[in-house]
């Protein structure tokens, strides 16, 4: 089934007068039920990954989604149930980079089960990570008395950061202060959950655990003084958060005094949104098709018919908007969601995400104005949001700015059953594209 962008933002309407549970992944069935003799039982991780493995299988697998249809695939994990079903199959097919933070316990649990990890043969777009224990990657001063303030957290895909404050002396030094710093970080950390807030002691690690979308914890400093504040990560664009005064509130004064790695021996992690682009997918196509020959090799003419229809349409998309891209003059476009780095490598284009405004209930007032004026300052009338998240934000900014807002499926809550709706990875990403483009134009 073809989809037209009227017919796919229809539905993207529709869904999202929904209840949360229908955008997360679906499956075939969510538990083997009986194999049909001789074909192999396969799991795959969430909706993309099912939906390619099932255009190059066709008919000649069990195929199965590992993940249940309620669950958000950044904060899943696998139950004893689960395993016992995955643990009857042959293969389980993974995006990696990140995405599935469980695979380690499924390994863990299922030592024997092969894992094809796609993200493999990608060239993933990185970040730094956490630095190494007794090591940090940014040191600030707190402008600011006793009193209680916040981190506030946008989009990422990592747990936890570690953090620790520091009382500076009148005769330290900055070289001093790093060496005090190391040795404070050497400790594991209080792990604090969300919309918490704590106490600050000095020279004690806390291990701030951060939400998917965006995320709040608070601290209370207990007097004054020259209070240091250190972090074992930066803030970038795939991990971003601030100090501020409240939740959604407005930024608190800092004295940067190293922003950078302590050690330059810090881990570097990965942008795991790595099937959001046609170039990896069909390389993701080419390594599902090589490992369903070595497991079923008499189906190996179906599975390479299959993979080159599939591929052939992904290439013929790419060309297409390739030719439609290289002709509009502005190339930036704003969306909430940190997915979509490797579309727009794809396209030469760029976005711009408004992590920590749409993602929360009530965005602070100084947050949507930042928002608005670089709309306006950039041509922007389009703000897009995620499919089968709250529109809310987008909706506001969107309507001070006479625009619109707009869905776009990451597809990481996009159920099989509305993938199928709408046509499948492919048609997804038509979709998608095709509402990009239209944005810009």
């Amino acid at each position: 089934m073809k989809c037209s962008r009227r017919e796919f933002l229809g539905l993207c309407a529709s869904a999202c007068l929904a209840s949360a549970s229908p955008f997360a992944l679906g499956a075939c069935s969510s538990s083997p039920g009986g194999t049909p003799a001789g074909r192999p039982v396969v799991y795959s991780s969430f909706y993309p990954i099912f939906d390619i493995t099932r255009e190059i299988a066709g008919d000649t697998l069990d195929l199965h989604a590992f993940m249940p249809p309620n669950k958000d695939p950044h904060l899943w994990e696998p139950t004893p149930k689960s395993l016992r079903h995955l643990a009857a199959s042959q293969l389980l097919i993974v995006n990696g980079a990140n995405m599935e933070r469980w695979v380690d316990q499924v390994r863990d649990n299922l030592p024997n089960l092969d894992i094809l990890t796609l993200s493999d043969d990608i060239d993933l777009i990185t970040y730094k990570g956490a630095a190494a224990m007794g090591e940090f990657q940014y040191m600030a001063r707190l402008e600011v008395k006793a009193g209680t303030y916040g981190f506030e957290f946008g989009h990422t895909h990592e747990d936890i950061m570690r953090v620790a404050f520091i009382e500076r002396g009148p005769q330290t030094s900055e070289a001093d202060l790093v060496r005090h710093g190391r040795e404070v970080m050497n400790q594991q950390g209080e792990v604090i959950a969300q919309h918490r807030t704590f106490t600050v002691r000095a020279d004690q690690v806390y291990a701030l655990e951060m939400g998917h979308e965006s995320g709040y914890i608070g601290f209370t400093l207990p007097r004054d003084g020259d209070w240091i504040l250190l972090s074992d990560r930066a803030s970038e664009s795939l991990l971003s958060y601030r100090l501020v005064t409240s939740e959604d509130g407005d930024e608190i004064a800092v004295t940067p005094l190293l922003e950078g790695s302590s050690s330059g021996h810090d881990k570097v992690t990965f942008d795991p949104h790595s099937w959001l682009s046609l170039v990896n997918a069909k390389r993701y196509c080419s390594s599902i098709q090589n490992r369903l020959c070595e497991l079923s090799p008499d189906d190996a003419r179906v599975y390479k018919k299959n993979k080159l229809d599939i591929v052939s349409r992904m290439t013929d998309l790419s060309a297409e908007y390739d030719e439609k891209f290289a002709r509009v003059e502005r190339r930036e476009f704003v969306v909430t969601h940190n997915a979509y780095s490797y579309l727009c490598r794809d396209f030469n284009i760029k976005h711009f995400p408004l992590q920590g405004l749409t993602s929360t209930e009530a965005p602070a007032l100084k947050t949507v104005r930042k928002a608005i004026d670089f709309c306006k300052s950039h041509g922007v009338t389009t703000v897009f949001y995620e499919l089968g998240m709250s529109s809310k934000g987008a909706d506001t900014v969107a309507s001070e700015i006479g625009g619109k807002a707009v869905p776009l499926a990451s597809m990481e809550y996009v159920s099989e059953e509305q993938g199928a709706e709408i046509g499948g990875y492919v048609e997804i990403m038509r979709s998608n594209i095709e509402a990009i483009y239209q944005s810009l134009t």
